[in-house]
């Protein structure tokens, strides 16, 4: 089954949001770990998180979708 376009848009908005909500976990996560051991996971999570938050974006963009009706 193939989505419309009304919920195309709300499924990259959910992906969008939740992306965002991992990423500030992550920065989170970062800024209160004091292991030492956990430091490289801290990193490399918030990393991933950032990078997969950016692609998102980039894949609305390229798509010329607007977002600006739902709130991020």
């Amino acid at each position: 089954m193939e989505l419309g376009p009304r919920e195309e848009l709300e499924k990259m908005a959910e992906a969008i949001r939740e992306a965002r909500e991992e990423w500030l976990a992550a920065q989170r996560f970062f800024a209160e770990v004091t292991e030492p051991d956990l430091v490289d996971q801290a990193i490399y999570r918030l990393e991933a998180a950032e990078r997969r938050y950016m692609y998102l974006w980039k894949v609305v963009r390229n798509r010329g979708q607007a977002l600006h009706n739902f709130d991020l």
